[in-house]
């Protein structure tokens, strides 16, 4: 059974520091300061109190948000129009330096769907025996649906998406999904099967379509306000944007407790950002700001589950209460999948827990019962310190059980060559490395019970002496 690391973020004891709470913190005419009576045993002054709970607060209301504030950061980098697919048509290499950590194996295709004037129904062609997906993320980053492989086989469907609070009649045979937002990012992957093999993909791709309900384009009545990478940094801007969108995109009601408490702050869907009206407030809410992107940061990680040095997430996809997964994923994984769908562990270190490096030469074997167990597919990646792919001869940037040159072992067991200069003889099965330290990838795709139960041992990346 894995034991999970949990990272737990000390928050002010709210209860001891308020001994009356009369009506809403924010009103139209009165301060502040003359709303909350306090402890002054515990505080020693009005200001330096609201600077500790808002900054106690803000470091969860930042955790809270941020994936919500990127999301549709992410959504305006995007110039198609609503409800059209966006289809990347090229195996990704060290060139590709747009997102960190791509993969080698799936063509992408990208749609953001508006329910917000009905719905909109979803085509996907027969894929033969072809692995796809085709994931559905709402605005908060949850994987709330998916249609491909895995969940709804590989034949031709058409699938209505419809809102929250859509009321209407479909027909009884009518397969129905339903998105927790009227805002749904829709990202697929299809197996691409190398270079020679990209005009089937493409014809697949071509396929996928999405028409409004009603038959016509209708003019979206979402409208996002306007985000920079930069307001992800600004107290004041962060928290407007943030509140903006929750009044966009209802939270849902498992965080009620988790919203009561950011009104405290001025953080609230109905009244837009109120705290940037009081100094005291926005001093915390900048430190909080601060100190929460360093949690992120330094939280990648902690959030995962050790498994022979490869850090495994077990916990990703759909989170729930855990704000704080939700965030580093975003951070460094944004459109991760549910683990059912696919894993990715990750490892920086040797099975001696040393950098893998460039300068040294690394083996990893497989016993033939050892090889990772999947449904789909399985590929090591090698990513540079940059998360980016690395530049090498032989145009090789993963290796997996579709690497055509790939040659076991007489008794089925598997050997990958890891390091800077081609193996003598043995080049078939060589990963190239960089010079300098890199980060090693494995994505398992329809992953079985044992890796999903975490009783599968990752291999061992044994440094040749």
């Amino acid at each position: 059974m894995k034991k999970r690391k949990k990272l737990l973020i000390p928050t002010v004891g709210l209860l001891t520091s308020i001994t009356i709470l009369t009506g809403h913190v924010f009103a139209e005419t009165t301060p502040i300061q003359n709303q909350i009576q306090t402890n002054t045993s515990v505080v020693t002054s009005q200001n330096q109190y609201l600077e500790n709970l808002a900054y106690s607060i803000g470091i969860q209301a930042y955790l809270y948000g941020f994936p919500l504030v990127d999301v549709a950061r992410t959504r305006q980098l995007f110039e198609d129009p609503w409800n059209t697919f966006l289809h990347h048509r090229d195996l990704k290499d060290h060139t590709f330096k747009e997102v960190v950590a791509p993969n080698n194996d799936t063509l992408y295709s990208s749609a953001w769907v508006d329910l917000s004037n009905g719905p909109v129904v979803l085509s996907v062609p027969d894929v033969g025996d072809r692995y796809y997906s085709l994931q559905f993320l709402d605005t908060y980053t949850n994987a709330f649906d998916y249609v491909g492989t895995r969940e709804t086989g590989t034949k031709a469907g058409k699938y209505v998406i419809v809102g929250p609070d859509w009321k209407g009649e479909l027909d009884k045979s009518s397969k129905v999904i339903q998105s927790p937002t009227n805002m749904v990012w829709l990202l697929g992957r299809t197996l691409v099967d190398g270079e020679k093999d990209l005009e089937n993909v493409h014809a697949i791709q071509d396929q996928y379509t999405l028409t409004p309900l009603n038959g016509g384009q209708t003019k979206s009545s979402i409208h996002l306000p306007p985000i920079s990478a930069s307001d992800l940094n600004d107290p004041a801007r962060f928290f407007d944007i943030m509140t903006q969108l929750m009044n966009l995109f209802p939270s849902p009601v498992t965080d009620a407790a988790m919203l009561s408490q950011f009104k405290l702050i001025g953080i609230d869907p109905n009244n837009g950002f109120q705290g940037s009206k009081d100094p005291a407030i926005m001093a915390g809410l900048t430190r909080a700001v601060k100190d929460a992107q360093e949690i992120i940061e330094k939280s990648v990680n902690r959030v995962g589950t050790l498994n022979n040095n490869w850090e495994m997430f077990y916990d990703i996809g759909t989170y729930g209460t855990d704000y704080l997964t939700r965030a580093v994923i975003d951070k460094f994984g944004l459109g991760a999948n549910i683990p059912a769908e696919a894993m990715y562990p990750r490892t920086q270190v040797d099975s001696d827990g040393n950098p893998l490096s460039g300068e040294h030469q690394y083996v990893i074997h497989f016993e033939k019962e050892e090889l990772p167990p999947v449904d789909a597919f399985w590929s090591l990646s090698m990513y540079g310190s940059d998360q980016f792919f690395v530049d090498n001869p032989i145009k090789r940037y993963a290796i997996g059980d579709r690497t055509e040159e790939l040659i076991y072992n007489a008794d089925g067991s598997l050997d990958i060559y890891i390091q800077n200069s081609p193996p003598e003889g043995k080049e078939s099965n060589w990963l190239p490395a960089p010079s300098d330290e890199f980060v090693l990838m494995l994505r398992m795709y329809m992953p079985k019970q044992s890796i999903l139960e975490g009783t599968y041992q990752m291999p061992k990346i044994q440094k040749v002496q």
